[in-house]
């Protein structure tokens, strides 16, 4: 079990250590600050932004609502089965032992 866990650890190092070296040169480069003269812009005649339409965004939060719902009762599901699992676990140890 021993030689198990220290090669867990190595592993898990070595990944860390992978993963985190091509961030190592982009925290090391200088931060130059450029300070540019304020420009003034020009006001546009076009619309100002995208219109939204209310039908799309209420269907987009009803399937989003949805979807959490689902997600919801999963998790739910998932935590019953965990519980249940640890209770007939904790019984067969009871009756073993």
């Amino acid at each position: 079990m021993v030689k198990v866990r220290a090669l867990l650890a190595g592993l898990m190092l070595s990944t860390l250590v992978v993963l985190a070296a091509p961030a190592a040169p982009a925290l090391a480069a200088p931060v130059t600050t450029h300070v540019a003269a304020a420009a003034v812009v020009p006001q546009q005649a076009t619309d100002p932004g995208p219109r939204i339409d209310p039908e799309q965004t209420s269907k987009a939060n009803q399937q989003k609502t949805k979807n959490k719902i689902i997600v919801g009762v999963l998790a739910a599901v998932l935590a019953l089965i965990v519980l249940w699992g640890r209770s007939v676990r904790k019984k067969k140890r009871k009756a073993a032992g």
